[in-house]
Parts: structure tokens; sequence; C-alpha cells
């Protein structure tokens, strides 16, 4: 898998709006952008993005539904967030207006952009697309409640309408880079029946009590890749389904920072079977406060179940994971159903839990139990009260698993294998700071004596519990979701020599002019100097390639060096 590129631009629309820390201004709630972004994304030539840019302090849109074609991307400039309006007339999907209300069926809303047969399409870019899942609707100008309140309204058998952030349908190599997306009225990313689709360096930051706001979801989708990438919300960090044939198969989700959220989950709906499914190199930071944290989640009951195998995850690190492992084949109380659950070759390898939390591993019944390996598998504080198990045949080993003697009961069997006595899987204190940055590119090739700037942003990848947020809004009229700005210096590396120093400001995307490069590769890095919240990090890798030119008396000058062959 290689980290995609940024396509070439067919059209740049220019910022009308200017958001500050709150968002927008309500005179501004009206002015809505969906007309000039759709007609550039239809008219936009396959292979290429529509750019949104600022233009001077003008630097935000606003948008109802829109629909991105066949092989185009929107891509979304640093310093540009794309606001989702707060009106539910604007996302009707039935006659019958019910965006915004609760029914009994739900689908009552369009979701804030499509992806429709949108082969080879994406939305990329360093800027923000916010759904402003907090802010009261508007409804006729009038504020109503949010739609995270009428989310936590919805009592069986009502079921809220919140249109979802991006549904993408029955379409082959979608990509999301870089992108930001915040405060979902529900969930962020959802696909259905899509193969080839790569997230890759995507930031989904969302309250923790914020319902059903699922980072991304493959669904019943083939051959998908979520890597590089930050998720925190208030519902599964990542959750692989198969309620549909094919079903879900082929599915690696590596090298990610998950925050709160119901973990890196499979189900509830597998009836279609769910296959071939990689949870690499994850480390999961979550909250005490937050009751429903899990970490590794296998989720069915016999109302929807089916065949989960050939399942790994490895490389995994927890802090204050109140659920640090579930496989729960009877997650819905009370239900009916013949469609059985069954767990099958389920490995869990190298995972560290370095807090207190629970392990549920169940199989249905003695006929269909759960077949699991554990490898260097530990939970740190452990007590045998935190263990439910049933029905389930172990493996241990080779390295060791620090409750294996805890494992006994109803239809529990187990083969020790166990041979050496390793440490746990080392989880340093850095991988759960709340705090990433990116050093921002820019050219590949640059002249010798040309001034250089980079930009970078340092960013919070948690947010402020949603109640926390209201609380703070009687006090205060410009409380938000964010956590404490960052404060503090970036300097950016070449090698081991300090290029360029610059200050954050409360934007968090600063500009650091560089000295002079010599002709030559440059790869260069930056470190954040932390502050009283955060811990200072490494981060960042741009590569750029300063080219000498020499005169020559036929030909005139000419690059030589990094640059000859370019």
């Amino acid at each position: 898998m290689t980290e995609p590129v940024f396509p070439p631009v067919c059209t740049k629309l220019a910022a009308q709006l200017t958001s500050g820390p709150t968002g927008l201004r309500p005179a501004d709630e009206t002015v809505i952008d969906t007309a000039s972004i759709q007609t550039a994304l239809t008219a936009c030539a396959p292979g290429q993005a529509v750019e949104l840019q600022t233009k001077g302090p003008a630097n935000a849109f606003l948008i109802a539904p829109i629909q991105i074609p066949k092989a185009v991307t929107l891509l979304i400039d640093p310093g540009v967030t794309v606001f989702a309006s707060r009106n539910p007339r604007d996302y009707d999907a039935t006659a019958d207006k019910t965006c915004g209300t609760l029914t009994t069926s739900g689908g009552g809303c369009n979701p804030l952009i499509r992806a429709n047969r949108s082969d080879g399409a994406g939305i990329m870019g360093y800027g923000v697309i916010d759904g402003r899942g907090e802010l009261p609707m508007l409804l006729n100008g009038t504020p109503g409640i949010s739609w995270w309140d009428l989310a936590n309204q919805a009592v069986s058998p009502l079921t809220q309408n919140c249109p979802r952030m991006l549904q993408v349908s029955n379409a082959n190599g979608f990509t999301l880079y870089k992108i930001t997306l915040m405060n979902s009225p529900n969930f962020h990313v959802s696909l259905g029946t899509d193969t080839n689709f790569t997230a890759w360096g995507v930031k989904i930051v969302t309250p923790y009590d914020a319902r059903n706001t699922d980072g991304i979801d493959p669904g019943y989708s083939s051959n998908v890749t979520i890597t590089n990438s930050y998720i925190s919300d208030g519902d599964d960090n990542v959750a692989v389904g198969g309620n549909n044939p094919p079903g879900a198969s082929n599915i690696s989700v590596m090298n990610n920072h998950f925050g709160d959220g119901h973990g890196a989950s499979i189900g509830s709906y597998t009836l279609a079977g769910v296959s071939n499914v990689l949870f690499d190199h994850i480390s999961f930071a979550g909250t005490s406060a937050n009751g429903n944290q899990n970490g590794l989640r296998i989720k069915s009951d016999v109302n929807r179940g089916g065949l989960v195998q050939n399942i790994t995850y490895s490389n995994i690190c927890m802090q204050i994971v109140r659920h640090a492992i579930v496989l729960d084949p009877f997650y819905m109380a009370g239900a009916t159903g013949n469609l059985v659950p069954h767990y099958a070759n389920i490995t869990l390898e190298n995972v560290h839990a370095t807090t207190e939390g629970t392990v549920m591993i169940e199989g249905h019944d003695a006929a269909v139990p759960t077949t699991i390996t554990l490898n260097n598998v530990q939970v740190d504080g452990m007590k045998t009260s935190d263990l439910t198990q049933r029905y389930v045949d172990y493996t241990l080993g080779p390295d060791p698993v620090n409750f294996a003697s805890m494992l006994m009961g109803t239809g529990v069997t187990v083969t020790d294998n166990v041979s050496t006595s390793n440490a746990p899987y080392p989880c340093p204190s850095s991988l759960f700071a709340p705090i990433a940055g990116e050093l921002i590119p820019g050219p590949a090739r640059l002249p010798a004596g040309r001034a250089l700037a980079v930009d970078a942003q340092v960013f919070t990848t948690k947010a402020v519990p949603y109640q926390t947020y209201l609380v703070n809004l009687k006090k205060d009229p410009n409380a938000t979701l964010t956590l404490p700005a960052p404060t503090g210096t970036v300097t950016v590396y070449d090698g081991a020599a300090v290029v360029g120093v610059a200050s954050l400001s409360a934007g968090a995307l600063v500009s650091i002019p560089l000295r002079a490069l010599p002709p030559g590769a440059h790869t260069l890095t930056a470190t954040y100097s932390g502050d009283s919240n955060y811990p200072s990090f490494v981060f960042g890798n741009y590569t750029v390639a300063v080219c000498e030119r020499r005169q020559s008396p036929r030909r005139g000058s000419r690059a030589v060096g990094v640059c000859a062959a370019r």
C-alpha cells in the first residue's frame, strides 16, 4: 500500500465566510455554498480535484448535502473548515420530512456527503469538516435541540433521524487522506459494499458521549485499509460488519491511535460473514469517566450472527480501557432467532492493557465454541472477577498470558504451549497523549537560494465531553468542544541541524521560515516542545530536493545533482 497523493486541481474555490473559535456568525447560517461546490465537482474532469481555499480572513464554507462524482476529489486546504448545515430540512430523505425527529423506522436523513458509485473519488486535504452535532438545529431560523440531544432522547422503539457525515456506497477505490472530521450528528464514515477503500492520516475528533458517532465503519466491504489515523468518538472507533452478501473480508486497520470510543470492533451484524481482518499496531487511550470504553471487541447475537473467522489483533497497547477484550455472542439481551454467532481462529498477539480492565471471551454453546489463540497477552492488575468466559477453546503461547491460571469454567478447554518468559509488549506513555502533529509538505524540488517555509500543525486528538461542554456553555458563551490549545514551539530539523523555529498560536497551524538549504536532498522532521498540558514529541517527514543550476556555454542553465533527472 502506497501513500496517496493530492491530484491536480481543476477548480479553486475561495472561502467567503469567516469562522472564529466558536464557529460561524449567526448571520452566516444561511449563506450556503452547496451550489458552487456541487457545480464545480460535477464539472471537474476525472482524476482531478476541486480545491477549497482561504481568502484573506475568510476561511469557511457552509454546505447542505453534496454528491462526490466518480474519480473526482474534494480537496480542503489547511486552515479551511467546511461546516454542515444545521437545518434538518436540508437533509430530508423522504417526503414526510422526518429528519431531525424521532421515528420508529429511521432513515429520514440524507448524509452530508454522499459518494455513490464514486470509483476513484476521494476527500483529501489538511482542512476540517465539522458536522456541528453539538449545536441546536435551526428550523426556519429558530434554534431547537441539538442533533446529539435528539439522539439521547431515542428510546426503543424510537430512533433518531440524524445525518451521517459521509456515506460511501458501491464504490471502488475511494480515498480519505489527511482530512479532519469532527462532531458528526451520526456516523462519521459509513461504507456499504465498497472495495479498495483507503483512509490514510485521517483525524476524527468527537466527544465520547456523543451517541452513535462511529468513526469509520467498513461495513460489508472488502480490501479496506485504515492506517496512520487518529480516531476518538462516541461509538465504535472502527466497526467491521457483515450485514449483507458478500460480507466483509480482507480489512487492515494498522498504525492507528484510538482515543475514546467503543473499540476496534466487529459486528454486531455478521450474518453474511466476516473474514481476514487485521488490527495491528493500535493504541487505545481511554478516559476514566467513559463507562462504555472498549478495546478489542467482537459482538453479535442469534438475531444477526454468522461466521467470524481469521481475525488478528496484534501489537496493541491500551490505557484506561474499561472493557479491554470483549468477544460477546449475546450482544442484544433477549434476542431471538437461529443466526448463531461463531467466532473461529481469533488471534490476540502482543496485547498489553497497562491498566485494569475486564475480559469477556465467550462462545455461544458447546456445539459452537469460540476458538482463540492468546500469545503474549497481559492485562495489568486483572482480578478473577474481571474475567467472564464459557464455551471457549484456548491455545496459549509461545509467550505468556498473565491471566492463564484463571482460564477455566463451563465448556472451557486450554492448550498450553507457553515456552518463554518474555516480558509484556512495551507500551510507552507517549502513545497515550492526546496530541499529535504533522508537517505539511511544500514543493518536492526547490531552486538553490530560494526561501522555503513549511507549515506545521499540532492538534489535539480528543474532545471535551459533550455534557461537560453544556455545563461550560452556561458559564461561558464561548465554550467549545476542543481541548486546551497547545502552546510552545515547533522546531524543524534537517537531519540534526536546526533550520527553523516558530511559536504556536491558538490556531495550531504555523508557518515556519527555514534558513537556506544547500543543494541536495533534505529530509525535514520536527519536534514539539510540549507545554503544561502536553508532552513533547517528534513528528513529520518532508523530503525536498534543492536544485543547483550551472551555466553551460552551449545549453545555458541546467539542473544538476539530485534534480538532474527530474
